[in-house]
């Protein structure tokens, strides 16, 4: 019996010792990654943020291909977008390299399980938005990737099946900025990411949600619990109510009442021209007023227009805004 408790303390420390001792082959990486990381932001010429990021590919490539490195949290990494699914399916890096021209060239990595050999792949992502003719219908993968910066990651389930959605933001160019709702899904087996999805309800063809606007301007774009009026749906009377109006139940001028529901959803600023006449020119676009929603409703987002939402904290959302501006502009 001592025996074996013997081995089985023996067996506990070198299983610890192990871990520590991977732990530290992190911790060393994650320390010359962020030193690579504050020079792709901080240093005052392109050829040495795109040097530094160029070596930072390569290292951050070597250590994700690690055994176990799915689990370190790589927290030091601060300045880069880092999500992890709630499933433990994937997770995702992205940043974006500004040059001294004010364009934005995005980079970033997918760890996800391959179903097979129930390893974590390693796909590096290549951004070729600039490629891409209709971007809000293309299909794209880990090698065709509409490049963005992923501030938000979205897991619903319906039907045994799991549903991802990106939100990202894009800084583009002097001219205009973009946002972008993204689904991403993996090939059964493999695990490979494919970016954009028709899961946009009565949208047969679009596969991502791409908005495009003034350089100089603020969109908001958030995953929030909003209060709203459900149009496609009556209010049920109560039993009492429903005796009160008995009587002007044949009055053509009856109001019906809109019930006031609470979901979570996509919220965001509807675009528009600063003047008429500049349609489709989206230098010139900015934030209307209006608010929109998407609402995730049987494995499909439904687009629910000029919403009035009860809990729209202004700060919030410029919160928001500048924290995902953050992940990649330079100090």
């Amino acid at each position: 019996m001592k025996k074996r408790l013997f081995i089985l303390l023996v067996s506990v420390f070198l299983c610890v010792d192990g871990f520590s001792q991977k732990n530290q082959v992190f911790r060393d990486f994650e320390v010359q990654l962020k030193e690579l990381m504050n020079l792709i932001f901080d240093a005052p010429t392109d050829n040495e943020r795109f040097n530094a990021n160029e070596r930072f590919l390569v290292v951050i490539d070597e250590v994700l291909s690690m055994e176990n490195s799915f689990s370190y949290p790589f927290s030091d990494l601060n300045r880069i977008s880092n999500l992890k699914s709630s499933d433990n399916r994937f997770r995702i890096f992205t940043w974006a390299v500004v040059s001294q021209d004010g364009t934005y060239d995005h980079f970033g990595f997918v760890q996800a399980m391959n179903e097979v050999s129930g390893e974590f792949e390693v796909y590096k992502l290549n951004d070729k938005s600039e490629e891409l003719f209709n971007p809000e219908y293309d299909k794209c993968d880990n090698e065709n990737w509409f490049g963005a910066v992923y501030f938000e990651l979205i897991t619903h389930k319906y039907e045994n099946r799991t549903f991802y959605t990106l939100l990202g933001v894009d800084g583009n160019n002097i001219y205009t900025k973009r946002k972008v709702i993204e689904p991403i899904v993996f090939k059964a087996r493999s695990g490979k990411p494919e970016f954009g999805s028709t899961y946009f309800y009565k949208q047969k063809d679009k596969r991502r949600c791409v908005f495009e606007y003034n350089a100089e301007a603020r969109m908001f774009m958030k995953w929030d619990d909003q209060y709203y009026e459900d149009k496609t749906r009556r209010a049920k009377p109560s039993f009492i109510s429903s005796l009160f109006r008995k009587k002007q139940s044949q009055t053509k001028n009856r109001i019906i009442e809109t019930p006031i529901v609470k979901e979570y959803m996509i919220v965001y600023e509807v675009l528009e021209p600063m003047y008429e006449g500049l349609e489709g020119k989206t230098q010139f676009y900015v934030a209307s007023g209006y608010v929109n929603g998407l609402m995730f409703e049987r494995g499909r987002w439904r687009l629910i227009e000029s919403i009035v939402p009860r809990n729209n904290n202004t700060k919030d959302y410029l919160e928001l805004e500048n924290k995902s501006n953050q992940l990649y502009t330079p100090k």
